[in-house]
């Protein structure tokens, strides 16, 4: 074969490397397009379970500040309650003191003092022998008076 024989046959190889590789290219073009268009089928069909994991995310938001609001409400009460017992405790302790302040048989001003319940008609009566018992044993935790 002659030289140009050999230059033809090299560009018809070429040529038809070149024709292969167009359609290789054609082919897997065609191939990445309709993958494309599934994808987007699926993330079309998933975009209503998005919409539907949104809406529901949204109403947890909701709940949780409902819900937070009205720990705050309760909160808010609880304080207030604990005020007004404290306010209460201050006045029940406030009589308790005035009580032991007028009974001749307690002594308020001593160090240790705690205002107590037990009235003189109690003490006349004995129902209060366990205080009493208590306030001997120091070990016992019970309250000093006289």
């Amino acid at each position: 074969m002659s030289t140009t024989g050999w230059i033809i046959l090299a560009v018809v190889i070429v040529v038809v490397l070149l024709l292969a590789l167009a359609v290789w290219r054609s082919m897997r073009r065609k191939r990445m397009a309709e993958q494309a268009s599934e994808i987007r089928a699926e993330a079309r069909e998933h975009a209503v379970e998005v919409g539907q994991t949104r809406r529901d995310s949204r109403e947890a938001e909701l709940r949780a500040e409902q819900v937070r609001l009205e720990a705050e409400r309760a909160e808010r009460e609880a304080e207030i309650k604990r005020q007004a017992l404290a306010q209460e405790e201050a006045a029940h302790e406030d009589r308790l003191r005035e009580a032991d302040r007028l009974d001749p048989e307690v002594d308020h001003k001593a160090d240790d003092y705690q205002p107590s319940l037990r009235a003189r008609s109690e003490r006349d009566e004995g129902t209060v022998e366990a205080e009493d018992a208590a306030r001997e044993d120091p070990s016992a935790g019970g309250q000093h008076r006289r």
